[in-house]
């Protein structure tokens, strides 16, 4: 009996997979800007979310000279940030709001990660165990920070997401969620309406890889990475940021603190936004 539903799910994504390498392969730009015109852009304008995800104790290390990178260049970003490390380290996520950083909720714990949540993932948590992480995150932020965020994103986002965050974000009064990507959900790549009133926020693409999540993980570090290079990415990025600022579109990626900031990544990334003059926002910005 579940051979069937196992073959579909087996070829439907086997097709996407397909899909996906015949147009990286033939026409990704042409798909790219007919993909991303059809998004509704809130703001109206060439608009870029920067934003982080600390997942891990190097991503920490990092913080200090990421913050000190973007102050510099007076940009202000994104953190999904985790509830166990604002309680282990309360000055420099204290820093970030200081500074002006948006703190997003990703969970307490973030299951499925090697520092306290091993063996555990978002998606196979019960109702009441994943209001708990997120709830109890946002205790911590409250408490320590002295802030209430309004935004969550998944841990490890994508598959692991599921749509019984959203009654939870709806209760505790968030605005918006980000755990999708833009190559697999409604908005074009642009913020829209998802369920509960809650904004689901989809992490972007790029210019020649519009089926797959522009992040350093998919394009420098899985096994058979898009690109495997940090030059081509950098330069991948630049290419994206011309077509979105030409186009007026809107884009947003998350980047993984201890990988942008390496052979000075983060640096040549900020310089594209500040020679294109694409408008800079906090997701919170669009609220």
């Amino acid at each position: 009996m579940i051979w069937g539903p196992l073959l579909r799910t087996y070829q439907n994504r086997y097709a996407a997979f397909l899909a996906r390498t015949v147009i990286h392969k033939t026409a990704p730009a042409d798909f790219f800007l007919k993909f991303m015109s059809k998004q509704k852009n809130p703001l109206g304008t060439a608009a870029y979310a920067l934003t982080f995800d600390f997942d891990f104790e190097k991503d920490i290390d990092a913080f200090p000279y990421l913050l000190d990178t973007l102050k510099k260049h007076d940009i202000q970003a994104g953190f999904a940030v985790i509830g166990k490390f604002v309680e282990k380290y309360p000055d420099i996520h204290k820093r970030a709001v200081d500074d002006g950083h948006e703190i997003i909720n990703h969970s307490y714990t973030h299951p499925d990660n090697p520092h306290w949540a091993p063996d555990r993932y978002f998606n196979k948590l019960t109702y009441a165990e994943q209001k708990d992480e997120i709830e109890k995150a946002h205790e911590i932020y409250h408490n320590i920070l002295g802030i209430d965020p309004i935004g969550f994103r998944t841990p490890h986002y994508g598959n692991l997401h599921t749509e019984s965050v959203y009654p939870i974000l709806a209760e505790l009064g968030y605005k918006y969620s980000s755990s999708t990507a833009a190559c697999g959900y409604k908005g074009f790549g642009a913020p829209s309406i998802h369920s509960h009133g809650i904004t689901e926020i989809p992490t972007g693409c790029s210019l020649n890889f519009p089926l797959a999540i522009f992040d350093s993980w998919n394009m420098l570090r899985k096994d058979n990475p898009f690109l495997g290079d940090d030059d081509l990415f950098v330069d991948e990025f630049k290419k994206t940021i011309k077509v979105v600022s030409e186009h007026c579109l809107f884009l947003t990626h998350y980047f993984d603190p201890y990988d942008i900031v390496e052979n000075n990544k983060l640096e040549r990334i900020i310089s594209c936004l500040k020679k294109t003059g694409i408008e800079t926002i906090r997701y919170c910005d669009l609220f």
